[in-house]
């Protein structure tokens, strides 16, 4: 019981200072997005919201009886779960923190005034999506139901869609420097894409 407690506290409190600290003001975005990005950013937020808040009511039903208490093995998928999640957060901090002080947004209508390739930036191109997507793929670990991998299998197409989005004016803006930095550096997972 304690352990499925503190697993849904840590999701919880993790994913409430993501929101406090987000880099963007979804208002400012929407109103300069593109067609498809004023589509994809508002279902984005949506699925992955979603996908949180599906694997927080599974963690929650054993504390009100609805579900049995957790075998050791489901302990320790929780415990990874955590790890991950936990990872996710410290590189979403990382990387909200080498684009701006935390308690500033950054500017979403025009394009950065430089383009970011150290720290975080260095490991993949979307180091913040990245950390979303390891917060979104803790819970999923912790919880194991076909439903909540179901929805973080929803939430990465999102976040991959998103990343590509992104990067458009980042090649108008920065052109051979961008295309450089793309060869070497990959979008969303390392080694991978």
């Amino acid at each position: 019981m304690i352990a499925r407690a503190a697993t849904l506290f840590v999701f919880a409190a993790g994913w409430l200072l993501i929101f406090r600290y987000r880099s963007e003001h979804m208002t400012t975005k929407l109103a300069a997005a593109t067609a498809a990005e004023q589509r994809w950013i508002p279902l984005t937020s949506v699925v992955v919201s979603f996908h949180i808040s599906l694997a927080e009511l599974l963690l929650t039903l054993p504390l009100f009886g609805a579900a049995p208490e957790p075998t050791p093995i489901e302990a320790r998928r929780w415990l990874a779960g955590i790890a991950v999640y936990l990872a996710g957060l410290a590189l979403w901090f990382w990387s909200r923190r080498a684009l701006a002080p935390l308690d500033r947004f950054v500017d979403t209508v025009r394009p950065p005034g430089r383009l970011l390739v150290d720290g975080p930036y260095a490991l993949v191109r979307h180091p913040l999506m990245l950390a979303t997507l390891l917060c979104a793929l803790g819970p999923a670990v912790a919880t194991n139901a076909v439903l909540t991998w179901s929805t973080f299998a929803a939430s990465a197409f999102c976040i991959a869609k998103r990343c590509v989005q992104d990067e458009e004016p980042l090649w108008s803006a920065f052109g051979g420097a961008y295309a450089a930095y793309a060869d070497r550096t990959r979008r969303l997972v390392p080694f991978v894409w």
